[in-house]
């Protein structure tokens, strides 16, 4: 009766401790070897990381001396970011700000109106993460020095300012001075667009003439758009509603928006932490069969904010590798302490049921200002001088559930789930929705000896509208621990399919 009246209160702290919060700034990161197993960490033995995953599993001392040490790295992309980044940074943006009546300046423009209109409506992220944990376990007390890297790179599309013009801040060009652009050259259809949407295409054409076409000439502009689009990589369907919706009209109009006043680039974000922590596990015996294990951990935090701006257009000419390179070159340094709590229980010695509430007192670091692009009526051209606050970023609680049972004497099943909807560093820009992770994820490890183990698992994030599963694996040969995890899903990066996401972790471990 005592167990079970015990068993209750657990039941109750474990609740309370769960509750939904709104957490921001990081996700729940996975160092060491639970990535293997779908990022499933918070109920398993840890060894010399046990300050990282649950300090209450230092109250069982399943080793009294333990060490782990590894790197980690990830990169998330979704949404064609990447790919919308790297096909902008191919133009030549002279032929849309000095239009030279050339069927290349056609193709310039179109794709540029049609790229951006693309980063305008779906919008996309790139993410990227990195982690350096060494831990040390010693009986009921562990200890850590974690190097912890997340960021983000948002896009802020300009579809208002895309006119081209004969000269920069020059005459506008207009549908006829398309048409004039192609000479006497006569186009046939390449077969990107089929022919409704050539159809639809050169109706658009000749309602936004300036004055009247030749005969024929709607048609032949609408082949030769048709040809320049060939190898754009552009879905036919999104080039067409591009057209006929924004560039096409915006022709037909007397403005002054002109493309040399665009101001599309991306808003990256970053933080680098470091945590110096202590943590002790005490044991709560509850009945013959049943311990829990309460913990606590204080830490030290150095956390380095990196923000900035990057043009895109107007003859930047970055792509998506140069951004990430770059991520860090605008930064703000500050410190913080901050406090985890952490619960597990076992039973009989094949169960455990764990939870862990991470950065509870919401440590802050502040943010570095940043300069922004903003059009120079004096120049005639856009320049990175327009002076924006950084925001503070605060890393507040994260709540993680695990279970895990080792159902045969070589095999051990594990699984977590973020009780909190965890926000990221993503930068916040209008009409956009940064992502968040709230990951649910679990395993399979088989361990025939000692030396040898083999992993298998995945993980899928619950807040992702977009997105399938993504799958883990791993292996540890004597001290050695190498883990993963991919995406099913693919895209391009830099000219190459790879997963939409994808992470790796290698890791030193033993203990004694």
């Amino acid at each position: 009766m005592r167990e079970i009246i015990m068993n209750k209160k657990i039941a109750l702290a474990l609740l309370g401790l769960a509750l939904p919060l709104s957490a921001q700034a990081v996700e729940f990161r996975t160092p060491g070897t639970a990535l293997g197993i779908g990022g499933a960490g918070v109920a398993r033995n840890n060894g010399g990381l046990t300050s990282y995953w649950n300090p209450a599993a230092g109250a069982f001392k399943d080793s009294p001396f333990a060490v782990g040490a590894g790197v980690g790295a990830g990169l998330k992309i979704n949404n064609g970011l990447a790919e919308n980044v790297d096909n902008l940074s191919k133009l030549d943006f002279d032929d849309i700000t000095k239009f030279n009546n050339s069927v290349d300046d056609v193709g310039n423009f179109t794709k540029a109106v049609t790229i951006m209109d693309d980063i305008s409506k779906s919008g996309g992220n790139i993410g990227i993460t990195g982690q350096v944990p060494i831990g040390v376990s010693i009986n009921q007390f562990s200890f850590g020095i974690y190097g912890n890297m997340s960021g983000y790179i948002m896009p802020i599309a300009d579809i208002t300012n895309i006119v081209p013009t004969a000269n920069a801040g020059g005459a506008n060009i207009t549908v006829n001075d398309l048409n004039t652009s192609l000479g006497a050259n006569t186009y046939t259809p390449s077969g990107y667009f089929t022919t409704a949407q050539l159809a639809a295409l050169s109706a658009a054409i000749t309602a936004n003439q300036t004055g009247a076409l030749p005969a024929g000439a709607a048609d032949n502009l609408a082949n030769a758009i048709d040809n320049q689009l060939k190898e754009s990589g552009i879905p036919a369907d999104q080039a067409l509603a591009t057209l006929t919706t924004t560039a096409l009209p915006v022709l037909n109009a007397a403005s002054a928006n002109t493309f040399n006043q665009n101001t599309t680039s991306v808003l990256t974000k970053a933080i680098q932490y470091v945590e110096i922590p202590v943590s002790y596990g005490h044991p709560i015996k509850l009945g013959k069969k049943s311990t829990l294990g309460v913990g606590i951990t204080g830490k030290v935090i150095s956390g380095t904010v990196y923000q900035s701006q990057v043009l895109l257009v107007n003859n930047n000419n970055v792509d998506a590798s140069d951004i990430i390179e770059d991520i860090d070159t605008n930064k703000k340094t500050s410190s913080a302490f901050g406090i985890d709590l952490g619960l597990l229980y076992k039973y009989d010695k094949w169960l455990n049921v764990g939870l862990v509430a991470k950065n509870i007192n919401s440590p802050e670091f502040d943010a570095p200002d940043y300069n922004a692009p903003k059009y120079d009526t004096i120049s005639g051209q856009v320049l990175i001088n327009d002076l924006k606050k950084g925001d503070a970023v605060k890393l507040k609680p994260q709540v993680r559930a695990g279970v895990s049972a080792d159902v045969l004497p070589i095999v051990n099943v594990s699984a977590d789930l973020d009780i909190t909807e965890n926000e990221t560093v993503a930068p916040s820009v209008v009409g956009l929705t940064a992502p968040k992770s709230q990951n649910l994820g679990g395993g399979v490890e088989v361990h025939p000896a000692s030396w040898l183990k083999i992993r298998g698992g995945a993980y899928k994030n619950l807040s992702a509208s977009k997105g399938g599963t993504v799958l883990t694996a791993g292996f540890k040969i004597f001290m050695l621990d190498v883990d993963g995890a991919f995406a099913t899903d693919t895209m391009e990066f830099d000219g190459n399919e790879i997963p939409q996401e994808a992470q790796v972790n290698a890791s030193l471990n033993f203990s004694f």
